[in-house]
């Protein structure tokens, strides 16, 4: 850590906190003193909060910014120094508000010492936990920018096989499939990660129309061995979720089921209050090694797994039905 930084509202909360802890045990003192509250006390209460902690904490601040000190044990001498010379204003003041005598140097640099080394720790033990926090917050950007470029070329090379078998039986349908991935392809860039803000969340109505677009595109290439139908509560169309984690399932299900006709159905419904959405299918079913976790999943799989718990804090469940098939479904967060 190569120096102390702190926000405007962390600077007004630490010396808010400080005062609170200095007039707390000023006040307890006299109390146990059995001396009556008076106005020299209270100034003196007061002078204590800003000549022993207030003034050396800002100072000492403001000098390890301008100065630009870096090591540690420079901060913690400009602190120690600043606090053992607050003392000693204290003594002064205190002295002539309450008639008793000031502090000596050697008891303003020993009464220095323990608040200046709490402090230090504590403002040291809360940069390194916000430090902590920010990388891994940087961490977590880069790693949602690793998955939104693995997903972006391994969709696009997907549909463009699909269009490519169209284009010399079906040109016509060909371009106006292309059109479609067009817009699919400016929705995937608009909702992609962009510096070090968080990816923007969609409403499940923005994702079910790109979704309409990639599933003709699929259809046409598949024809009668594709049916692709949509269950939506319309309830559920406002709901946010990640851009493009649904498709990947779809594509999933298309790919891996290797049977012909291939239904599949896309549902959003509601359980307990929480928005859930699911896309089952009738094929052969997951292998029972990637249910209990012994094998890996598809590529698509596991991106669309690490999105949801990055961007959504969700699981991908996936599961084989009764009746045969699969399914894979993850659940968002309490909407009502």
């Amino acid at each position: 850590m190569s120096g102390i930084s702190l926000q405007r509202n962390e600077q007004v909360i630490a010396l808010a906190i400080i005062a609170m802890v200095s007039v707390s045990i000023s006040f307890t003192d006299w109390i146990q003193r059995a001396i009556p509250l008076s106005l020299p006390i209270l100034f003196s209460s007061m002078a204590a909060v800003l000549c022993l902690y207030w003034l050396p904490m800002m100072v000492s601040y403001v000098l390890i910014q301008r100065v630009k000190i870096s090591h540690w044990m420079a901060h913690f001498s400009t602190l120690y120094l600043a606090m053992a010379s607050g003392a000693l204003a204290f003594g002064w003041l205190r002295s002539h508000l309450l008639g008793i005598r000031s502090f000596e140097l050697s008891e303003a640099l020993i009464i220095a010492l323990p608040w200046s080394s709490g402090i230090f720790l504590l403002v040291k033990f809360y940069l390194t936990q916000k430090h902590l926090k920010d990388e891994q917050s940087l961490r977590q950007q880069a790693e949602l920018k690793l998955l939104h470029s693995q997903l972006n070329p391994h969709f696009l090379f997907n549909s463009l096989n699909t269009i490519a078998a169209l284009t010399s039986s079906r040109p016509t349908q060909a371009e106006a499939l292309v059109h479609n991935l067009s817009a699919i392809l400016r929705y995937s860039l608009r909702h992609a990660v962009s510096g070090n803000t968080a990816p923007p969340a969609v409403s499940l109505s923005d994702e079910l129309l790109v979704l309409h677009k990639w599933c003709e595109i699929e259809q046409c290439r598949f024809g009668d061995n594709l049916q692709i139908e949509f269950d939506v509560d319309e309830a559920l169309l406002c709901v946010t979720l990640p851009a493009m984690v649904i498709q990947p399932l779809i594509e999933n299900a298309i790919k891996h089921a290797k049977r012909r006709p291939l239904y599949i159905e896309i549902r959003a419904h509601s359980e307990q209050g929480r928005p859930v959405i699911s896309v089952s299918d009738n094929g052969v079913g997951f292998a029972e090694a990637i249910l209990h976790g012994d094998a890996q999943s598809g590529l698509g799989l596991a991106i669309t797994r690490s999105r949801l718990e990055l961007e959504a804090n969700a699981q991908l469940e996936l599961s084989n039905l009764p009746n045969g098939g699969a399914r894979a479904q993850f659940a968002l967060g309490k909407y009502r």
